[in-house]
């Protein structure tokens, strides 16, 4: 039985060189990974060279399929091979190929056309034979093919962006050192940071972060104040992303304060460090959230507005003045108050779509409140953005510079996902589910603005919300 062949070609606007050094830095595994599939690297020996291997996870609801892979036919600058060594395909080869073009006119992975620089083409050729025999051929060849296309648009253009960050932030090599590293936002982040040719050293609590100390590690616990060892002198930047989870459960006065102390002892104690260090980063960039506003109703609120009311607003408020030594020690200081974060690997995002999918999906309350929304990718590179601008400091919002209603984003997430969204969530209900928590995260209006991103330049991935969806769905 022959096997079937799929092939997807891009070109883009740097040279192959570029594009091959993309696909061998560590994070570029967790980039390609698309984030509407469950994936999950359980085992990893080598990079993309010959004799490397990969074994991961893939869900698909309760269950899991082991997909081992190895590595061959390693050309430096030119090609690789990926090929099953034991998974759910009778046969999978796919082979990454790639070559510089001539400049003039061509057009770039993302539309754009430009007739300077150097220009080049990725191939990604699949080979592969579905499980079943011919029943599973003839069944499942379109299928495959389908997702395929959809995998590759997604991955090409993701490519594509980061070959632009990468031209607009030039390619000197950072030391970044990043805590929360295993989040949602943070092993974006790492990603993204180790893709456009960074160093990144996580901080972490070793036992529940399942991380080992080492060269790339240090182990801490902030609520102790202990570090494993000194943080390095040689930092150009440093993340803060940790703190627990606000909409982990009901806020009982324990959880407020384990969301409360999380935080400010945290960021407190990494302020220490750092106003210790006879060099300090030139960098520095904490966490922070838009519940600094509070409920605001129709108001703009861009960094110039006063604090708000409630505990949200509390917790934001003495989080960032937390950071206050580190301000002290000369570094340039920000803080990111960041907007609800949508990835359909966790958050809000992650929840929603399977009651919006089922056709159950609506506007809560009355829908009027504003939501300000940020794609995950906006997270990640506007943090970016702050580490390598000089002229930004003090808070900035992370939200898209589409501030919907509750109402708005229901309606785009349903056409998004071609089910209706006409059935509202009642406030009572979710007050007596979720008490203050309802009101301050499902309730509250927030009609946040990113002043200080757009007047330092940065460029939003993913602006409106409708494209933004489609994009991190895979259905652009």
């Amino acid at each position: 039985m022959s096997n079937l062949v799929f092939e997807a070609r891009s070109r883009f606007h740097a040279p192959a060189s570029e594009v091959f050094a993309w696909h061998e830095a560590k994070g570029a595994f967790d980039r390609l990974s698309p984030p509407w599939v469950d994936v999950q690297c359980v085992e990893r020996s080598g990079g993309i060279e010959d004799g490397a291997r990969v074994v991961l996870l893939i869900k698909q609801g309760p269950v899991s399929i082991p997909w081992v892979l190895g590595h061959k036919d390693y050309i430096a600058g030119e090609q690789f091979c990926d090929y099953q060594i034991a998974g759910p395909f009778r046969f999978w080869q796919q082979l990454h190929k790639v070559r510089n073009l001539e400049t003039g006119g061509d057009f770039i992975a993302d539309g754009a056309k430009d007739g300077t620089g150097e220009l080049s083409e990725l191939l990604d050729r699949i080979e592969f034979c579905p499980p079943l025999g011919l029943p599973g051929k003839i069944g499942g060849a379109l299928y495959i093919k389908s997702e395929l296309k959809r995998l590759f648009r997604y991955r090409h253009a993701l490519l594509a962006r980061d070959l632009a960050l990468k031209d607009r932030y030039g390619d000197k090599p950072l030391k970044i050192l990043i805590s929360g590293a295993t989040g949602l936002v943070g092993r974006h982040l790492k990603a993204l940071l180790e893709t456009q040719g960074h160093q990144v050293i996580t901080l972490a609590r070793g036992a529940s972060a399942g991380i080992v100390a080492g060269d790339d590690a240090i182990l801490w616990d902030p609520s102790r104040e202990e570090i494993a060892r000194p943080l390095p002198e040689d930092l150009d930047a440093v993340v803060h992303l940790c703190g627990h989870n606000v909409a982990a459960s009901r806020w009982t006065l324990q959880e407020k304060q384990l969301i409360f102390e999380s935080r400010v002892k945290s960021t407190t104690y990494l302020s220490k460090l750092l106003a210790g260090l006879k060099k300090p980063p030139a960098a520095v960039v904490f966490a922070s959230a838009v519940g600094f506003y509070g409920d605001r109703g129709v108001e703009p609120l861009t960094e110039d507005a006063a604090c708000g009311s409630g505990f949200l607003a509390e917790v934001c408020r003495s989080w960032e003045q937390s950071g206050s030594l580190a301000e002290k020690s000369g570094a340039r200081v920000s803080y990111a108050r960041i907007g609800a974060v949508l990835s359909p690997r966790g958050g809000a995002l992650a929840k929603l779509l399977p009651v919006f999918q089922s056709g159950g999906g609506g506007p809560v309350g009355s829908g009027q409140q504003y939501f300000p929304w940020v794609a995950l990718e906006d997270v990640s590179a506007a943090i970016y953005h702050a580490i390598q601008e000089p002229t930004l400091s003090g808070p900035f919002n992370l939200v898209s510079p589409e501030c919907v209603t509750n109402a708005q984003f229901s309606r785009s997430l349903g056409r998004v996902l071609h089910r209706p969204a006409l059935l509202p969530v009642q406030p009572a209900l979710l007050k007596a589910l979720y008490g203050e928590m309802a009101e301050a995260l499902m309730l509250a209006s927030l009609r946040v603005l990113p002043q200080k991103l757009k007047q330092t330049g940065y460029q939003f991935q993913d602006p409106d919300l409708e494209p933004a969806l489609k994009f991190m769905l895979g259905l652009a």
